[in-house]
């Protein structure tokens, strides 16, 4: 259909066509290029950034293996080198590093230490590879800045040292350990008969973390270094002009020279008295002082009263045929006023003057028992016996058995007194009678004054054990002994009940409760070699049985022999002292009854150690005469 004739078409638009007719395609008239500078200046600025970020890549893609010009270690240039060379080229540098990088010094020792003893890691490989990153991380930004600080001022890395701190610390108390020293005090020490100084001695100390600091600030050099082990000076807190003080003091107190008096009796006391009552103390001042030990002064007044005093001053008695007999009358005596005597003694003690003359103060004794009151005493029938047997005994122990049974014959034990056999029996020496003979000391068999008196102690705890008495104290011997079997349990043989004694450490004890006194009288038949102690007085209603021995424990005897030295004895002469003995665990009861009833159950033990064979063997060499 035709448009309307009014109808004006644009520019651009076409007729329709008929039905079946196509319309043909013009071409798109073509755009002239119009020059432009700020153009032209956009695209440069374009194409140049694109090139400027993709250099630090070219460059890296070029380098992909190998350190970047202007790449150090140290100052030893890596450029366009790869890891392994790298690393080989450090191995070479640090090679005496590596083989000894420090080397501890102390006064005169030396300590060559490795890399792996101070706990330190120093890794190259890691380095190496460090370096071949260097400009090639990060962003193209990042990368241009690090290549321009590279060309404009170059990369120097530095290897890196990792210090386990723990580590050279533990070494380094190791070390310590063995070379410090605490500071030693000046000390005064008082021997026997002198004074003696110990000088002081400077300590030293082991500054760990001082020397740990040093060694990790020298190693930074990567090169072998010599440290010197840091130390301090530990100064004594006594040092020796204290104790020349105090050592001035101990000996003006030592020369000290008394007499000590009581009527036509003397003591000398000397050095040899006075040196073990002094002591030093250490005060809190780090100062010394020289004091009189009152514990021992206390001692050796109460030995002193037991050597004035002697036996005791009641009279000794012996019951025959039914009748008391006054075999030794009683007498006056005295004893020392003990706390008077020691304030005495430390008062002169502390005088400049070195010799004094004291009269010691005492107190009079009289005889608790008279031939008047003899029959008020109680004492007229047998209570109960001990009995052992010697035989075999050699020369020195009968001796001595025979000298402490002279001492204990006739005592007498007032009612509710505790007996003591040390201090019955007396001093053990030459002037009451005994010699010198093998005794139990400790654990071994040795020369001892009294050897056998064990005899006297083990027959009267027999006495005292059957007569049901309270036993205070008693000390079993430390291995079985063949003498103490024979009536060892009273009408029967056998082991469990002896009694060890030794001056000032074992005592045998016990007590009177039976309301009377009781006679103490010995017996000492040679012909028989049989020791019997009695008791008597007045026999309480008791009758004593035992249950045992019961024995545990045992153990075989020791088959190597003992020789004991005897110089007293010529060069062959052998004699055994000891059987060997098994060891044992033994346990005795003792059953009391009163009336048929049993009123008390006690266990005695005794625990016997395994013996060898002892032989005594001479070792005095004659001397001839031409």
């Amino acid at each position: 259909m035709p448009f309307p004739s009014h109808i004006i078409l644009a520019k651009d638009s076409q007729a329709p066509l008929p039905p079946g007719q196509r319309r043909e395609k013009r071409p798109a008239p073509k755009r002239k290029y119009t020059f432009s500078p700020k153009r032209l200046f956009l695209e440069t600025l374009l194409a140049f950034s694109l090139a400027l970020l993709a250099f630090p890549y070219v460059v890296s893609w070029c380098y992909q293996d190998r350190a970047l010009p202007g790449v150090s270690i140290q100052g030893m240039k890596v450029t366009n080198l790869d890891q392994p060379a790298i690393t080989a080229s450090l191995n070479a540098r640090y090679a005496n590093f590596l083989r000894q990088p420090l080397t501890l010094t102390y006064a005169n020792r030396t300590w060559q230490l490795s890399l792996a003893e101070l706990g330190i890691g120093f890794d190259l490989k890691a380095v190496a590879t460090e370096a071949l990153q260097v400009g090639k991380q990060g962003g193209p930004i990042r990368r241009l800045r690090d290549l321009w600080y590279l060309w404009r001022f170059g990369h120097d890395l530095a290897p890196r040292l990792l210090l386990d701190q723990p580590y050279l610390q533990h070494y380094l108390l190791k070390l310590a350990a063995e070379l410090e020293s605490p500071a030693q005090d000046a000390k005064v020490q008082i021997g026997a008969t002198e004074v003696v100084r110990i000088p002081s001695v400077q300590g030293t100390q082991v500054l760990v973390d001082a020397t740990a600091a040093a060694i990790s600030q020298a190693l930074q050099q990567l090169t072998p270094q010599q440290v010197a082990l840091l130390t301090r000076p530990l100064p004594p807190l006594i040092g020796d002009e204290v104790a020349k003080i105090a050592e001035g003091e101990a000996q003006t107190l030592l020369n000290h020279n008394l007499l000590l008096k009581h009527g036509e009796q003397t003591w000398p006391w000397g050095k040899a008295e006075i040196a073990p009552l002094l002591r030093v103390d250490e005060l809190p001042t780090h100062t010394l002082r020289v004091e009189i030990d009152p514990y021992q002064l206390k001692r050796a007044v109460k030995h002193l009263g037991r050597q004035a005093l002697g036996q005791g001053i009641d009279p000794h008695l012996r019951f025959e045929a039914g009748a008391l007999k006054v075999l030794q009358e009683g007498r006056e005596g005295w004893r020392l006023k003990p706390e008077a005597t020691v304030k005495l003694l430390s008062e002169t003690l502390r005088q400049p003057q070195e010799a004094s003359v004291l009269e010691l103060p005492t107190e009079p004794l009289y005889p608790r028992v008279t031939p008047q009151n003899l029959a008020t005493l109680g004492i007229k029938e047998l209570v109960s016996e001990g009995k052992s047997s010697f035989a075999g005994s050699a020369a020195y122990r009968i001796t001595n058995i025979k000298a402490g049974a002279a001492r204990l014959d006739g005592l007498l034990i007032a009612p509710g007194e505790e007996f003591s056999f040390n201090k019955a029996i007396g001093e053990i020496n030459a002037e009451n009678g005994f010699v010198e003979g093998y005794a139990v000391i400790g654990n071994r068999t040795k020369l001892e004054w009294g050897g056998g008196v064990c005899q006297d102690s083990t027959t009267v705890f027999r006495a005292a054990f059957w007569a049901g008495l309270p036993i205070t104290e008693r000390h079993a011997h430390p291995y079985a002994i063949s003498w103490y079997n024979r009536f060892g349990l009273g009408e029967r043989d056998g082991e469990g009940l002896d009694a060890a004694i030794f001056t000032g450490l074992s005592d045998l004890k016990f007590g009177n409760d039976t309301g009377n006194w009781l006679l103490l009288q010995t017996t000492v038949d040679e012909a028989q070699q049989t020791f019997t102690v009695q008791l008597y007085g007045t026999k309480p209603n008791r009758r004593v049985e035992i249950d045992g021995p019961h024995l545990s424990n045992e153990t075989k005897a020791i088959t190597e022999p003992v020789y004991i030295d005897d110089p007293s004895k010529p060069v062959g002469y052998l004699q055994q002292s000891d059987v060997a003995r098994s060891g044992r665990d033994l346990i005795i009861y003792r059953l009391s009854f009163e009336n048929e009833q049993l009123t008390k159950r006690e266990a005695f033990r005794t625990s016997f150690q395994a013996w060898p064979d002892v032989f005594v063997r001479g070792t005095k060499k004659e001397t001839l005469t031409p």
